[in-house]
């Protein structure tokens, strides 16, 4: 069975519920659109990223740098909600 949808005004397609199902594409997924013959071929994205940045910044320590920045926001939030928190007491 074939899937269909319509191309809004905007340009924008709504990929049909089974098939972002069966893929696990959840809202904020990025995915990457190749020209394949007279088609288009639409792929999970994340991936992709990850094998254009292997040979430019091969040894970086990338994953380490983004979990310190996670960390650091974790705290900052964290750090907010007791603030806010203390201005609620009476």
């Amino acid at each position: 069975m074939e899937n269909s949808a319509v191309i809004s005004s905007k340009g924008q397609l709504v990929i049909p519920a089974k098939l972002r199902k069966e893929f696990g594409w959840k809202a904020g997924v990025r995915v990457v659109f190749k020209k394949q013959g007279t088609g288009l071929l639409i792929e999970s994205g994340s991936y992709e990223a990850v094998l254009a940045l292997r040979g430019k910044y091969a040894g970086l320590p990338l994953e380490a740098d983004l979990a310190e920045s996670r960390r650091l926001d974790e705290q900052k939030g964290e750090k907010k909600l007791e603030a806010l928190y203390k201005g609620l007491r009476p």
